[in-house]
Formats: C-alpha cells, structure tokens, sequence
C-alpha cells in the first residue's frame, strides 16, 4: 500500500472534513436559541402526525460559585405521533438524511431538524419511539463526546428497550405510537435559559406564535411542565401577532376578544407560477381596535396589551401554517405606533426557494431582504415596471415573483398608519392641566402678538377668536383634516381659553409642500402634511410618544431628525440656484426668515 493510500483510509486528518471539525461546526447551526431548538423537535412530531405534544424540563439544585441554584438536567420532547420503525430512526439521526427530504407539502423536508437541534443544546440525544406501545420502544443515541474520540462513526443500530418509567410518569400523552426525544449533557453556555420556569415561559412565547394556527383550530396541544423542586404545568397559549385569534395569550380584555380588525375586505392573494405550476401566496393584514385607546388619555402602549403588543412587532412569515419567523425590519424601529399593526405573508413549501427559507426553517432570507425594495432605484435608465421584472426574470432572480406583494405590503402600512394616527387624536381628553400648562402654540402665540404691537399688524391679529370663530375652526378641523368631533373642540376650546394666535395640526394631503399657513378668523393654522416625508422623519419623530422608547431609540429618532434638518435646508439651497431669475428675491426671504426666527428664538428659554 502506498502513502496516498494509506492517507485515504486510515489518516483522519487528509478527510475533506474532519469528524472532530465537523460536529464542532454542526453544533453551531444558528439556532437563535433554545426555543427555537425545541421547535424543530415540535416539527418532526406534527409532521407526524401528533395531536399532543408535552415539553418537559428537569432540573436539580446545584452548586456554582459556593451558591445553591437551579439548573436544567434532562429536556424531554414527547408526542403521540406515528412513531418510526427501526430504519427510518436511524435515518432521522443522521445529519442531512430523513424521510421527508422530497415531501413538500408538510412543515419538515430538510433532514437536519433531529440532530442539529439536538446537538446545539447538549452533547446526547436519546431518542425512543414505538408503533405498539412504549413497552415495546426502540431506543438510538448520538453522543458528541463519543463521535468527537472517535468511538461513534455511524447511527448504532436501534434496540428493543422499554420508555424508562421516569419518563413515562412525567408524560401524559404516551399511547399506541409515539416518540420521545430527551437531551441531556448540556453545555453551560449553550442553553440559552438556564432554569427550568424561564425556558418554559419563552418557549410558550414562541412557540405559541409559530403554532398558532394548529392551536387554535385544536389541532394541536402543547403542554409544558417543569419537574425538580420547582413545578410548573400549563398549556400553550395561542401567541397571534395579528391579534384576531381567540382565547389567546393576550391581557385582558383582549385575551376573549379581538384586539386588531381586520384591514380590508379580504385577505389579498398573489398567484405565482414557479416549475411550471401556479401557487398562491395569501397577505393579510390587521390594525388595533379603537377599544385600545383608553379613553382617560393615558398611553396605550403601557397598557399590559400594549407590552404584550410590542413583543409581536413585524411581518410574520407563515410557511404551510407554521411560522418561519416575525421580522421586525419592515417596522419603524424608533415609532411605538408599529406595534399596532400586524401583516402576515402565508406560503405553501413548494415556493421554498422563491422566498429563499434556511434550512433551519427560522428564515426567508430572500422575502426579508427586500424590506427596503424600491424598483425604480435598480432599474436602467428610462425600464418601465414591466421591462424591469422581464430583465430579472431572464436573469434567474428569484425577486421577480415577490414585487407585486412587496409593494402591496409597503402600500398597506403606509396606510394603515395613517389610520393608527387618526385613531388616537381623540385619545387626549380635556383637562384642567391641559389648559395650565404651556405649549410652543402659546409661545409662538406670544410672539404673533408682540409683532403686531409693535406695528406689523395683519387682519387676523385685530379679529376676536370668539364662539363665532371658534365654530369655524371646527367645522374645518372636522372636516377638512379628519379629527373626530371631540378632538377639534377641544382644540377650539382650548385655543380659546389660552388667547391663542396660532395653533399647529395635521392633515394628509396630496399638496407638496410639507406645511401650510391658513389664516381663519382671529387664528392662524400651521398644518402639517402626513403625507409629505419630512413628516415622517422629522415632526412625527421628534413629537412621537417616548414611553416605550430606549435610549438606542429616543438617540437613532434625533439623528434621524438632525439629518432630515439638514436635507431640508439642501432642498433650500438647491431651489434658491435653480431659480436664477428669483433668486434676489429668494435671498431676500432667507434673510427675513433668518431675522423672523431670531426674534422668535432669542428669548425662548424652552
């Protein structure tokens, strides 16, 4: 035998990979955390047709660092689904086999579930299933201490070995067929909870999200129990990020009834043809209830529902039922307000690799990626819409299926948030402090005044806001920029017990001008537009709602403000060179303006 071939078969270091290497590498797969591990072993089992699924967590009190705490022991996954014979076990533990590697019509299919979860909690994976009762299980392993030294190359064959009666006393769901997956030599640092009860409470969190459609139709029980000197028992709880299943996780009052309605008529579906067949993807969308806005004023968003809400902010990605993933990249990470809306995109698994799902079916990399998609920036110069997706389809790009549902997506939040602004302006109600404390429209009102005395006098400034005026106001509040008729007379009313000049309200219009300047009887309206994108980045940045907000947020929101500042005053100074036969004039107001603004700035300590 010469030394090549004594290298390729006996040298384990001339391996392309390594088994050492290999395993190391494979027990860090990406799941995000442990949660997510144990949803892939919640795959397998409704994949098999489990209606009951029980997640059993034991711990003991150890000793680290001369104190007494908890810490988990052995993690059970138990269903009572088909079970598997001794072939298909022994394919189920080993990495990238299965037996749904071409069944593209259930939750499972990429063969890596079992054994990469597993591995990337701890060091064993004991598994028992049976077809005849659990007396009758056949029980496989993997070790990863055993395949590291070398002692374990391949699955060992299954053995005939009853459910150890410790486990059978904590299941419930043990019958005819089933399966039992246990892990145990659990690293430190791998798991991501350490105890017991904080496990169980996140993977209800998800888990109750991800099955949410199978819970809530009874498909599905999920029951999850913590065993040691610590017991808990509950049943998952539906988790709906679009908040219109019920009974659901939600506080009340929302846990029996819906907190979000349905946007639009119908759900919206998009045929895609892919391998010469048509699958359709369904898009629906949901927005709050007005029941959210308390009606004392104070902010929803502190409400324990709207704590709850928070943690569902995102478009949930729903793969033949069960969720990839909530990407909180299509929200406004700064905007409190996002919580209030939910978009769920739902797909059939023969589209996989149209929107691009990892393997660890935690993602679809290629849907998500196109959160910020805008065409127009990646066409060729004078592509229309259509030339565009013809180029991209020629070149293979599988984005070319998904434009026409990201841009009804990005269409629907725009207007669903114009709703969710709506919503809330009647959500302050009037009060004596309202009226005791002042605002900038009492400031900017002092300074309306002060130029009137001193002889720069306009119609508006010698007409009383009396109840006449006051009726007009809201008349136009009502119906020219949408407030609600509690809303525009507490502005009328207020205005008229401050001796206000000037106010400052909202409007959506198509007009391009970020703002407007109305004189009505004795007042003067500052609108802004909702619509123009100065709104978005500077006005409703900067006066948006702070309670929910961290510091990384409240810092990205004045950034945000600062450069949008600056890119105004560049639309400034772009017009002012364009216009060459006005631009004395133009110089002439940027200076007045310049002056105007010291006068109202100088002394504004606020």
């Amino acid at each position: 035998m010469n030394l090549e071939q004594k290298d390729m078969n006996n040298n384990e270091e001339s391996h392309i990979i390594p088994v050492h290497l290999a395993i190391r590498a494979m027990r860090d797969s990406g799941y995000r955390n442990t949660a997510f591990a144990l949803a892939e072993l919640i795959d397998n089992s409704v994949q098999a047709g489990a209606h009951n699924i029980e997640v059993l967590c034991v711990q003991e009190s150890v000793i680290l660092n001369s104190n007494r705490t908890r810490r988990i022991r052995e993690i059970g996954v138990l269903d009572d689904g088909s079970g598997m014979s001794d072939e298909i076990l022994r394919l189920a533990l080993q990495f990238g086999n299965g037996t749904h590697l071409s069944d593209r019509a259930g939750i499972g299919r990429f063969g890596m579930g079992l054994p990469n979860s597993s591995i990337s909690q701890g060091k064993r994976i004991d598994v028992w299933t049976w077809q005849s009762g659990p007396d009758n299980a056949l029980h496989c392993y993997l070790d990863v201490e055993e395949i590291e030294k070398g002692h374990m190359k391949i699955v060992p064959p299954a053995k005939i070995q009853a459910v150890p009666n410790e486990w059978r006393e904590r299941g419930r769901c043990f019958g005819t067929t089933g399966t039992l997956v246990v892990w145990s030599k659990f690293d430190e640092e791998r798991l991501t909870w350490k105890t017991a009860r904080t496990t169980l409470d996140h993977t209800e969190v998800l888990v109750g999200r991800m099955y949410r459609k199978f819970l809530s139709q009874g498909d599905l029980k999920i029951r999850l129990v913590a065993f040691g000197d610590e017991i808990v028992e509950r049943d998952a709880k539906v988790n709906d990020p679009m908040y219109l299943l019920t009974p659901s996780s939600t506080p009340v009052p929302f846990n029996k009834t819906p907190m979000f309605q349905r946007y639009g008529e119908t759900d919206q579906e998009f045929p895609i043809k892919y391998q010469e067949k048509t699958h359709v993807v369904t898009v629906r969308a949901a927005w709050a209830v007005q029941a959210t806005v308390p009606q004392d004023g104070t902010d929803r968003g502190a409400k324990p529902y709207g704590k709850h809400a928070a943690m569902n902010i995102g478009v949930s990605i729903v793969r033949e039922g069960r969720e990839l993933g909530l990407d909180p990249a299509w929200a406004i990470g700064y905007d409190p307000t996002e919580r209030w809306w939910g978009i769920e995109v739902e797909f059939p698994s023969s589209l996989d690799e149209v929107f691009g799902v990892t393997n660890n079916k935690q993602a679809a990399t290629t849907f998500s990626n196109m959160v910020n998609f805008d065409w127009k920036s990646e066409a060729e110069p004078g592509e229309s819409l259509l030339d565009f997706k013809r180029r991209l389809s020629e070149e293979g790009d599988p984005r070319v299926a998904l434009i026409g549902i990201i841009e009804y997506i990005q269409t629907t939040q725009k207007q669903i948030r114009e709703k969710l602004k709506d919503q809330t302006k009647g959500s302050r109600s009037p009060s004596r402090t309202r009226y005791e404390e002042p605002t900038v429209e009492d400031r900017a009102s002092t300074k309306f005044k002060e130029r009137a005395a001193t002889g720069h006098t306009v119609p508006a400034d010698t007409v009383e806001f009396d109840d006449a005026a006051a009726g007009v106001l809201v008349k136009d509040l009502i119906n020219n920029k949408n407030y609600p008729d509690t809303t525009a007379r507490e502005i009328a009313e207020v205005a008229k017990q401050r001796n206000r000049k000037v106010i400052f309200v909202e409007m959506a219009s198509e007009m391009e001008a970020f703002f407007s300047v109305e004189q009505q009887p004795g007042i003067t309206q500052i609108a802004f537009n909702r619509s123009h994108p100065a709104y978005e980045r500077l006005s409703k940045t900067l006066d948006g709602a702070t309670t929910d907000s961290t510091d990384k947020d409240l810092i990205e929101r004045i950034h945000i403000a600062s450069e949008t500042m600056k890119m105004l005053f560049a639309a400034w100074a772009r017009q002012e060179i364009e216009d060459m036969p006005n631009r004395e004039k133009l110089k002439r107001m940027r200076n007045d303006w310049g002056r105007m603004a010291n006068d109202f700035l100088n002394d504004d300590q606020e």
